[in-house]
């Protein structure tokens, strides 16, 4: 008999890995990115500027994280991860915290570095590092189930900023950035600190499942200068952008709908609860797509593409009926789970997870570039040329992901042939 290098229990270890996961998804995560909207609202009156002067900070948020990915990924690689993500979680809480102190738009931009900063390790690496270090198997359903709590924790959030702000007892939007920022640090440092380590041997146990393949339990996988040179890193590359970009089609809306006419509802309320409705749904669709994509990344990726065009379609021409506006913000839930869920996952499939951290940063690199540009490059299509246009383009794009996927998928073995531990 050989050493084990699996164990097919479930250990109080391995819980804490996953708790870890949904606690920083959750708290710093689902407070950066599901509530901004609700704080612009009022924060731009307030310091009186214009909305799009205040709003800018998210896109600096983005592009810093498009810009410092690599960095972080290497970061990943190579340090003890409590560290990385401890400090990540203290730049998100103390971002809300030096925004409630000072008080002035140029606070917004340097809080908006240190959150894009702080969110690369948080968001985009932390839960597929994990899965991928301590699950053999289940590592798509527990990755899913991590980042639903980013759609949870801002439909929890929302309610909690409401009930703050609405509820008469005085307290403003700076002392509401102080409770953020105190928040993200409660919900994620006990975790980060003592919940986790890199990989279960440095905690003493196994990972969990038998291995998919004969690997000694040692890590295989391309290398990440070896992945740079394959047309197949740059077609995912591209897809994931593509993909986030897509997403980003939802916060548009409540746009679309108030500039329908001769509708018989509120055309703006409608247009906020598909909103709302579009992010519960993708919160159980992230659990849902992280349980297919277990048994096959391909068909998970041929079913995120058909509903993505499916909720396109609804949401186009369903407005004769509120009911197929939030069917269609219901189903465009599921293509919208996939950017941080079954694009990890195809990563890990197609690339292996030797230098896993390495790759997948420099993807989300892109992910994040086009994140920070999609709010402006929908909105200006829609502006000047109609929501048909905007819903057109989508779909143009859909279908250039579609052929991205199966190119991706059908030449995955090509990389997969060169996978060394």
């Amino acid at each position: 008999m050989g050493e084990a290098t699996y164990t097919d229990k479930m250990g109080v270890k391995h819980v804490l890995v996953i708790l870890t996961g949904i606690m920083i998804t959750l708290g710093c995560s689902a407070l950066v990115f599901s509530t901004w909207s609700a704080f612009q609202a009022v924060v731009p009156e307030v310091l009186g500027v214009e909305t799009a002067t205040w709003a800018f900070y998210v896109t600096v948020l983005y592009f810093v994280e498009a810009l410092s990915a690599p960095f972080i990924g290497r970061l990943f690689a190579k340090y003890d991860i409590r560290v990385v993500l401890s400090a990540s979680a203290i730049l998100v809480g103390g971002g809300f915290l030096l925004i409630s102190v000072f008080k002035s738009m140029w606070v917004f931009y340097i809080a908006g570095a240190m959150m894009g900063l702080a969110e690369v390790g948080l968001l985009w690496l932390a839960v597929p590092a994990l899965c991928n270090s301590w699950f053999n198997q289940k590592a798509g359903t527990i990755q899913g189930l991590c980042m639903a709590f980013t759609g949870i924790g801002g439909a929890l959030w929302l309610q909690v900023f409401n009930a703050l702000y609405a509820s008469g007892n005085g307290m403003d939007v700076w002392s509401i950035y102080m409770v953020w920022g105190l928040i993200a640090l409660v919900t994620s440092l006990p975790f980060t600190i003592f919940c986790i380590r890199k990989t279960p041997q440095e905690a003493g146990v196994l990972p969990y499942g038998r291995p998919s393949v004969a690997t000694g339990g040692k890590a295989v996988g391309i290398s990440a200068s070896k992945a740079m040179k394959s047309p197949v890193f740059y077609a995912v590359f591209l897809f994931a952008g593509i993909i986030n970009l897509l997403t980003i089609v939802a916060q548009q809306f409540p746009s679309y709908t108030k500039s329908l006419t001769d509708v018989t509802f509120d055309a703006l309320a409608v247009g906020v609860m598909m909103s709302t409705v579009m992010m519960v749904a993708q919160a159980v669709c992230k659990l849902a797509l992280g349980v297919s994509a277990d048994k096959s990344p391909k068909i998970s990726f041929f079913a995120a593409f058909a509903t993505g065009v499916i909720g396109v379609l609804l949401v186009w021409f369903g407005t004769g009926s509120e009911i197929m506006l939030y069917a269609g913000s219901a189903v465009y839930g599921f293509f919208f789970a996939s950017c941080v869920v079954l694009v990890p996952i195809v990563v890990r499939q197609i690339f292996g997870t030797r230098e896993y951290t390495d790759i997948y940063s420099r993807i989300s690199l892109f992910v994040n570039l086009l994140g920070g540009l999609g709010s402006t490059i929908w909105a200006f299509i829609g502006g000047s040329f109609g929501y048909p246009a905007v819903f057109t383009v989508a779909l143009v794009l859909l279908v250039v992901v579609l052929l991205l996927g199966m190119y991706s998928f059908a030449n995955a073995k090509s990389v997969q042939k060169e996978w060394t531990e």
